[in-house]
């Protein structure tokens, strides 16, 4: 076990173990207030530990001094970088990817950036929320209803990660931005302590040890007791300013003259009409430009411009185009995706990834069908080209390994 900061007179702690069964601890931490971050090198991915070490110094070195969504995602795509052309001066091995979860606190506030399924929580008043969503396919399917928390723990494909870096050269970040006040608890983890320790038993630590390097070492005893099958890592950070919001809750309200309420009743009426009228029109134009997949009654798959579903009985699917590409033919990774309608910036883009699905499905081996028929062939896709992929740089079907204990074949969860 290593404790990369002791100091009982800071409030936070930082904390990594190898575990039970790893021969090599594949996370890197950093811990340098205000920024704090998790990088959980992926297992399956050979030099998983050196993917997660350029992307902590690629982060570390590009972060904003101060809480900034926008700025931190960028820091995060650096680190991204990082690790892409570590592959490309042989640092490393190809393949190798990492996850990440990092925040910076400061002044009240929260910002949170994250790739992956490393965690960040907050504990208020008691109470434990979770603030990230795992890129992952049962953290999507948990999301859309189809597998409970417990289900997900014993899932054949709880290790497929859907989102990390050193898989894509423009890769999306998750921000998150939340109000803190004193008191509040902030814990940074990656899955290894998740994996093992379910969210009820992660709140009772956190709130019954006051010592954020107590709380720390009980969580990852906690994982290691519960069999401690992947490197545990955690950060926990204690909140001691209070948020600027609450200084202009207590001023005292003045009162507005009575005969002008209604002039200022019907301004405010005006407003919001305008700015939902607004939202409605930018929303329509936002999804017109997007697509998704999904399954048809005859079973291929459909490429669909606009999102699923509908708004006041106005259906957000603009059109929809039938190919050739046959459900039942994918891999089961990609049969769970598609369960899930993905969504996409273009058509453009749900069809480069239909390609990559049927590329890498056993059942339609190397041989690649024309997705539409000739006849049926869209205007959008005549001038499609289709790039040439390779498996490395692509992540969804991250392997899971047989043999834990053999690093070069380690997947990223138990």
């Amino acid at each position: 076990m290593s404790r990369r900061r002791k100091a009982r007179s800071v409030p936070f702690a930082a904390l990594t173990h190898v575990g039970m069964v790893r021969a090599l601890n594949e996370d890197s931490l950093l811990a340098l207030p205000p920024l704090y971050a998790v990088a959980d090198g992926l297992g399956g991915h050979q030099s998983g530990e050196v993917a997660s070490q350029l992307a902590i110094s690629a982060l570390r070195d590009n972060a904003p001094r101060h809480p900034d969504a926008t700025a931190l995602a960028r820091a995060v795509q650096a680190a991204n970088q990082a690790v892409i052309k570590g592959i490309e001066k042989g640092k490393g091995r190809p393949g190798m990817g990492t996850t990440m979860t990092a925040a910076m606190i400061a002044g009240g506030s929260a910002t949170v950036a994250q790739v992956g399924d490393s965690r960040a929580y907050l504990l208020r008043n008691r109470s434990l929320s979770q603030i990230t969503e795992d890129h992952s396919v049962v953290g999507a399917m948990m999301r859309s209803g189809h597998l409970s928390a417990a289900e997900a723990r014993s899932h054949p494909q709880r290790s497929v990660i859907t989102r990390a870096l050193g898989s894509d050269p423009a890769l999306n970040v998750d921000t998150f931005e939340i109000s803190v006040l004193r008191g509040d608890r902030l814990l940074i983890c990656t899955d290894g302590l998740t994996s093992m320790v379910d969210d009820a038993q992660i709140e009772q630590i956190l709130v019954s040890s006051l010592d954020p390097n107590h709380a720390a070492e009980k969580l990852v005893q906690a994982a290691l007791d519960a069999g401690g099958s992947d490197n545990v890592s955690v950060i926990i950070v204690d909140v001691t300013e209070e948020h600027a919001a609450n200084a202009a809750l207590s001023t005292t309200k003045q009162k507005k003259p009575r005969s002008k309420l209604w002039l200022w009743a019907l301004l405010w009426a005006t407003l919001v009409a305008a700015a939902l009228a607004g939202v409605f029109f930018v929303t329509l134009n936002y999804v017109e430009n997007r697509a998704y997949l999904s399954v048809g009654t005859s079973g291929h798959v459909y490429i669909n411009q606009g999102m699923p579903g509908s708004i006041l009985d106005f259906t957000l699917t603009f059109a929809s185009y039938p190919t050739k590409v046959e459900f039942d033919l994918l891999a089961p990774e990609y049969q769970a995706t598609l369960r899930l309608n993905p969504g996409y910036q273009s058509r453009e883009d749900a069809l480069a990834d239909l390609e990559v699905m049927v590329s890498r499905s056993p059942l339609y081996r190397d041989n690649l069908p024309t997705l539409f028929d000739e006849a049926d062939m869209p205007d959008w896709g005549r001038g499609f080209r289709r790039q040439n992929i390779q498996p490395e740089n692509q992540l969804g079907t991250i392997p899971e390994s047989n043999t834990p204990a053999d690093e070069s074949a380690e997947s990223d969860t138990p």
